[in-house]
């Protein structure tokens, strides 16, 4: 099953330069927990209800005049609706997050949420979140990077690395509107391959769809 089976349209947006008082408002009409942030072209990042609640009046600031663009999470984490439900939820899990935009050639067409999966599957919320349902993954992810540059013509991500990268080693690529899962097959420092590289390495590698600047790159593991 694919997330635009399951997806919901017609996603709660708002500006960045909208007060929080305005969040708060949009998500009490429309019965939400999270808003995107930008418009159905452009996806700034999203905001959620305990970041109103932790980041802004715990902090003690107005909830008049204090922007959403100072409190939301950006990049976004999106997938798009060919994506395979089961994979999505995964990387939801990974990525802790209950929510997911849905982006497909840059535009906002939906959000799935932890609750469409398990209609969809028949199975309690908890039991997705925990893994003892369907779309259980005995692994974790560890963030070891980001992306500098893609290269289009080569097809090359340049990587600015946190922590050690080997051939072999499953990656997942994720960004506003990046969602790449793949095996490393090659690296290449200043032009030459190499097996391993390390933290503050600038590496490079061939990726299997196109990548951002920004872009995050997380390590498979277990």
């Amino acid at each position: 099953m694919q997330v635009k089976d399951i997806m919901v349209m017609g996603v709660a947006t708002l500006d960045p330069e909208a007060d929080v008082a305005d969040a708060a408002r949009l998500m009490r009409d429309q019965d939400v927990g999270m808003l995107v942030i930008g418009n159905e072209q452009s996806v700034d990042g999203v905001i959620t209800d305990r970041d109103l609640l932790v980041e802004c009046v715990a902090a003690g600031h107005p909830s008049v005049g204090c922007k959403v663009q100072g409190h939301m999470t950006t990049p976004a984490i999106t997938s798009s609706p060919e994506a395979d439900m089961l994979e999505t939820a995964a990387l939801m899990r990974e990525m802790r997050i209950k929510r997911l935009p849905i982006v497909q050639r840059g535009s906002l067409v939906g959000i799935v949420s932890f609750t469409d999966i398990a209609q969809a599957l028949d199975q309690p919320i908890h039991d997705i979140l925990y893994g003892s349902g369907a779309v259980h993954r005995p692994k974790a992810a560890t963030l070891v990077g980001k992306v500098t540059h893609y290269f289009t013509h080569l097809g090359v991500a340049a990587l600015d690395l946190e922590e050690p990268l080997r051939i072999g080693d499953r990656i997942h690529i994720v960004g506003r509107s990046t969602n790449l899962a793949q095996e490393i097959e090659s690296m290449e420092i200043d032009r030459k391959a190499v097996e391993i590289a390390y933290a503050g390495d600038d590496v490079a590698i061939k990726v299997v769809g196109r990548a951002r600047s920004g872009d995050a790159i997380y390590r498979k593991t277990g």
